[in-house]
């Protein structure tokens, strides 16, 4: 018998291989989606091990807000002698102005991310430079090569180059100081992964930065001390007397497995994701799967009937189809396989366009054919497998009710049916009659619910995903027979071919839930990404308001403040800055209970935390930017407590606290806080709280003390300032040059590189939807070509009652645009429905219709099903009548 299953499953499929090509190509698309994403995630996961070292740039790394101590640089100093190698890096936000004279097309200055580095760095990792010389060397250049007595050199980005229209060899003025651009850095191992990049990369030397005079109290600076172990010494012991020791320094002690968390983690979240996107074509592939298989066992009635009668049983039957199932659904898995080889060599660049981070081109750069992981090509495999089998055996068991005297009965009675899969109740439709379809049923979703836990890592997002895919095929199903429906009740159409086509789609076993089930989930997911990019680009530039400021001018020392607005006020013909003290603190306690801050745990702990808890963990260990005010600011609103009056004097410093602040470290009006300010504590009593509208592009503070609290702390101001479009450059090339230390932001630069980042991740995303809109497409191109015989008899009947090629055309045309018409209406109104859901719920902002982009996937969609159904029919346009009748 298991012989006789294999010869079967062998002969049906070589005998009928063109039916099944749509089977494999929907399982090797969806399996390809699924191989590709899950390959990427492999290839970041392995990056992130093997290189956590180069990624923190050491095996601990102390790093600060401010310069230590002097007791913290003397507990630096003991590591010496014991075998641990020491190099010290700062970076900070300056300003860049062009000393070499340029294009007049290239800008003059420009904000950069400064690095200062020890002749030891990198302790881990390859900086790629080039010249491919050694960075000691570069940062140092020879006194041949300088203007002056002191040479300091500097590596910078390409980016940098570009924008000033610089050269290898130029000069760029930083600060107080000159540097001579010796070097363009390729590849930076421990740059720091941030989507919203203020500038390019600039690396110069500690000598370098002290000599630009950048370094003033107050100023914004990232200090990074990174350490290099001997072997025989412990990590965490050594990371826990640190921390012991450094307590009053307030620094964040890390060893090298907690390096890059916040990319590590988004690169996990952005994979699951992009997987769960893969799994959506593979599962819209497998509904391509059960409508070839369904047509298939119509066409294979009277086989079947046949070997019943000639002794085989149901199971025989199904085993040899199911062997068949399993041999297409290898051969299109496989395929995937190679397929997904293919699309994770294209989401790296995507992703690298939006993230600075140079892990993601060194991901890029190690995906070849020779670093291509076992793991993920299994698991597609396993899914496309699994896929295939779960979607096939609800038509294949259908076997067991064919009834061979039924089948027979047909050829004498025409009227008979012998379809077993039709039944005049909705049980009967659905095949739910026994309790054995009602078991299949449940193993179907249980299974698929088992690959969606399986893919996403997760029960709780495997469950909430089946629980989507399951509602959403629901709702379009729903949608589809109440559009169905309304069609059956109007009137039918003058036109012949619009008469024809609404037939077609209205009559049964046309597969139309099906093909609008496809269609519709793919097309959402895609209008659905759009309509979220939409919403946020929309979001950022409705919520900046008109007289939101030009620049941020930062790092404004004291001293400064005058001579600053006074130049100003020159530029830009009597317009007054707004400045506003700043200083840096963290907080030391709460109603007198010390703040304990837990320190880095592993990755299951931090899961497992509450939203809340994780929240209340991020404001306790923050550091805080104060300010004190005689106004309250622009866009806050006191909803507890009052404001201070002008002028008014405290016998205790008073503190205004941001709401959600507040709430979540347990205060109210009338609550102490300590603040520790660089080792010095003071206590204020919470006086109001506010609510901020952080989106109003002015200067927001979660704490803002009372007037003369902050005297004798070291304190820097921050400028805004708004000005005319044809005043931004020579404003700011004027501040450059008069106060080398103060950098400016751009806020519209900030904001077209946020949206460049919603750009670039809402492409990777299409990049993997757009699976799913293949797999829709090969779902209605196997659903018509399992009723193309139909339709082949059907045309040469209208051809011979007198119709031409082009009203059938025409006829053929109007269907499939109707189908995608109403495919289109149901996939923008799901994804609107579910962008809603995605805007209020998950990025708490407004909804609102977007009439463009739901027009837009509107049109996609019937241009889609319009090509798609052309393509696979226009050949019975061209067969002659008598060919085919002559088989009748």
């Amino acid at each position: 018998m298991n012989r006789f299953m294999f010869r079967m499953a062998w002969r049906e499929t070589r005998g009928a291989w063109r039916h099944f090509l749509y089977f494999f190509v929907c399982i090797a698309v969806g399996v390809g989606a699924l191989v590709g994403v899950s390959l990427f995630a492999a290839h970041v996961d392995r990056a992130v091990s093997t290189q956590a070292k180069g990624l923190l740039g050491g095996d601990l790394e102390i790093r600060s807000s401010h310069p230590l101590s002097a007791e913290g640089r003397a507990v630096l100093g003991s590591l010496d002698q014991r075998a641990i190698t020491r190099t010290h890096v700062s970076e900070l936000v300056a300003m860049a102005a062009r000393s070499t004279k340029g294009s007049t097309a290239a800008q003059a200055t420009q904000i950069v991310e400064l690095k200062a580095v020890d002749s030891g760095y990198p302790l881990y990792g390859a900086l790629k430079l080039e010249p491919s010389a050694s960075l000691e060397h570069l940062l140092h250049p020879d006194l041949s090569r300088c203007q002056s007595g002191s040479c300091h050199g500097a590596v910078v980005q390409e980016a940098l180059l570009l924008r000033m229209g610089l050269a290898v060899g130029d000069r760029l003025k930083i600060g107080t100081v000159e540097f001579l651009i010796t070097g363009v850095v390729r590849l930076e191992p421990d740059r720091m992964a941030n989507a919203f990049s203020l500038g390019p990369r600039v690396i110069i030397s500690v000598a370098g930065l002290k000599a630009s005079a950048l370094l003033q109290p107050g100023s914004r600076v990232r200090e990074r001390e990174l350490l290099k172990l001997a072997p025989s010494l412990s990590l965490e012991s050594l990371r826990a007397e640190l921390r012991g020791r450094l307590a009053a320094d307030h620094v964040r002690v890390s060893g090298y497995r907690d390096g890059q968390p916040q990319l590590k983690q988004f690169l996990e979240q952005l994979s699951r994701y992009l997987g769960l996107i893969g799994l959506t074509a593979l599962f819209i592939g497998g509904l391509g799967v059960a409508m070839s298989i369904h047509a298939f066992m119509r066409e294979k009635l009277k086989t079947i009937a046949i070997l019943k009668t000639l002794g085989a049983d149901s199971p025989l039957l199904i085993g040899a189809y199911v062997l068949q199932a399993i041999g297409l659904g290898l051969i299109g898995s496989v395929a995937g396989m190679l397929l997904g080889i293919v699309l994770q060599r294209v989401l790296p660049p995507l992703l690298a366009g939006a993230f600075v981070s140079d892990l993601l081109e060194q991901i890029g750069a190690s995906t070849d054919l020779s670093a291509v992981s076992i793991g993920p090509l299994f698991k597609g495999g396993v899914l496309g497998l699994l896929t295939t089998l779960l979607f096939a055996l609800w038509p294949l068991f259908r076997v067991r009710e064919i009834a061979p005297a039924a089948i027979f009965r047909r050829e004498i009675d025409p009227n008979s049916s012998g379809d077993p899969h039709t039944g005049s109740t909705w049980r009967g439709k659905l095949g739910l009659q026994d309790r054995f379809s009602v078991s299949t049923a449940g193993a179907l979703v249980g299974g698929l619910a088992a690959l969606a836990a399986w893919q996403a890592g997760s029960w709780r997002i495997g469950g909430w995903y089946i629980g989507g895919v399951a509602l959403a095929i629901l709702s379009l199903l729903g949608c589809a027979r109440l559009l169905v429906w309304g069609l059956r009740r109007m009137p039918r159409p003058a036109s012949l071919s619009l008469r024809y086509a609404m037939g077609n789609v209205l009559r049964p076993g046309g597969h139309t839930g099906g093909i609008l089930v496809a269609i519709g989930i793919s097309v959402m997911v895609i209008v659905t990404v759009s309509l979220v990019e939409q919403a946020l680009l929309r979001q950022i530039g409705e919520t900046r308001p008109i007289d939101a400021p030009t620049f941020f001018f930062i790092d404004l020392q004291p001293d400064q403040t005058a001579a600053f607005a006074k130049l100003i006020g020159a530029q830009t013909a009597g317009r007054t800055p707004e400045m506003t003290p700043l200083v840096r603190s963290r907080l030391h306690a709460v109603n007198g209970q010390e703040v304990k801050i837990e320190e880095e745990r592993d990755q299951d702990e931090r899961r497992d935390e509450s939203k809340e808890e994780r929240r209340k963990q991020w404001y306790l260990s923050r550091e805080y930017v104060l300010t004190f005010l005689d106004q309250l600011p622009k866009g806050n609103e006191i909803v507890h407590g009052a404001w201070w009056r002008p002028g008014q004097r405290f016998a205790m410093p008073q503190v205004s606290v941001e709401e959600e602040a507040a709430r979540s470290l347990g205060l109210e009006v009338g609550s102490r806080i300590d603040l520790d300010i660089q080792g010095a504590s003071i206590r204020a009593e919470v006086s109001n709280i506010r609510k901020v509208d952080w989106g109003n592009f002015s200067t927001n503070f979660y704490m803002i003390l009372s007037p003369g609290s902050l005297e004798g702390a070291p304190i820097t101001y921050v400028a805004t300032i708004r000005v005319d479009p044809d005043q931004e450059i020579p404003l700011q090339e004027a501040v450059v040059a008069a106060f080398p230390n103060v950098s400016a932001i751009h806020v519209g630069d900030v904001l077209r590189n946020f949206a460049n980042v919603l750009d670039r991740l809402a492409l990777a995303i299409r990049a993997v939807a757009l699976f799913c809109v293949v797999s829709g497409g090969l779902v209605m191109a196997a659903a018509l070509a399992s009723t193309r015989y139909r339709r082949l008899y059907e045309s040469v009947i209208l051809k011979a009652v007198g119709a031409t090629r082009g009203l059938i055309a025409r006829s053929f045309a109007a269907e499939y645009a109707l189908l995608g018409l109403i495919g289109g209406i149901l996939a923008v109104g799901l994804s609107s429905a579910l962008s809603w859901l995605l805007l209020t719920r998950v990025f708490d902002l407004t909804w609102r219709l977007h009439p463009m982009v739901l027009l837009i996937g509107l049109g996609c969609t019937v241009l889609l099903t319009l090509s798609v159904g052309l393509l696979s029919t226009f050949r019975i346009l061209g067969q002659r009548p008598l060919a085919i009748l002559r088989h009748e």
